[in-house]
């Protein structure tokens, strides 16, 4: 009797455990992130244009790590468009081109060292062929948060 009061003694103690918080991530697509220039006929021009609006939040004092996909812009047939991804603080002025480090294909990141929340924008910068086909074009960017 006393073993099965001692077990039922440590299940409760462990339920009353509170569970580690988990990092969060909100997203919001901009206007402009479904009206990319493709430039005119004949011409072309390197464009970085501000997609979504990112906010992230963890309780761990470690901070946490975001990480964007980058990768194509693209239609079913036709030319595809390779597109780096980077942030930059909410509300800061746009990057310049150096600020783009992290190569088309590959994921960038972005990590903090503190608990609590921030808020970031997230820019794509792409060059359109000087004669890009018309039409639709879409792609995805995969985004995720994980704790220090």
């Amino acid at each position: 009797m006393i073993r099965i009061g001692l077990l039922a003694l440590g299940v409760c103690l462990l339920g009353a455990l509170p569970a580690p918080a988990l990092p969060n991530l909100t997203t919001s697509p901009t206007n402009d992130a479904s009206q990319l220039d493709l430039d005119g006929e004949g011409t072309a021009s390197t464009h970085i244009v501000k997609v979504a609006d990112v906010t992230v939040s963890t309780d761990n004092a470690s901070g946490l790590t975001l990480t964007i996909s980058s990768g194509d812009i693209k239609q079913v047939e036709g030319q595809p468009i390779s597109f780096q991804v980077t942030t930059v603080v909410d509300n800061a002025s746009p990057p310049s081109n150096g600020d783009f480090s992290t190569t088309s294909g590959n994921n960038y990141t972005y990590a903090n060292g503190a608990a609590g929340v921030e808020s970031r924008d997230v820019y794509i910068r792409y060059t359109p062929l000087s004669l890009q086909d018309p039409g639709d074009y879409a792609s995805l960017m995969n985004l995720s948060v994980v704790d220090n």
